[in-house]
């Protein structure tokens, strides 16, 4: 029997690869991540976040899961700054969320790699 694999696709490309849930097209995990985190987006502020009309609502940063994520909210952020959409205080904020960001998936995919030659071991 073949088991519905989850239809989330990583900004670097690569799809999620777990099983979705049953009579839906993304797993667990995805499900309720779409539900908890919403979509942010850096440069229409909490004041009018549906503003169709604002040239850079277009900019979302997507879920921090890989190097190509941060890496978007990186070049987001470069854009933001050189365009003077971002506060001083704000830039300087979202760039330290992104560097812990990066330092978290560094130490998660160290952490995996252990755990998979643990099971090889075993």
């Amino acid at each position: 029997m073949d088991l519905p694999i989850c239809e989330h696709i990583k900004p670097g490309g690569a799809r999620c690869g777990s099983p979705a849930v049953r009579d839906h097209t993304l797993c667990y995990h995805h499900a309720g991540l779409r539900k908890a985190v919403p979509t942010t987006n850096l440069f229409v502020f909490l004041a009018n976040p549906h503003s169709e009309k604002d040239p850079y609502a277009q900019f979302e940063l997507p879920y921090l899961e890989d190097p190509a994520a941060i890496q978007i909210g990186f070049m987001q952020l470069i854009h933001g700054v050189s365009q003077h959409r971002l506060e001083q205080w704000r830039a300087r904020m979202i760039l330290s969320a992104l560097h812990g960001a990066a330092a978290n998936l560094r130490l998660m995919d160290k952490s995996g790699a252990a755990g998979e030659k643990a099971r090889h071991k075993g």
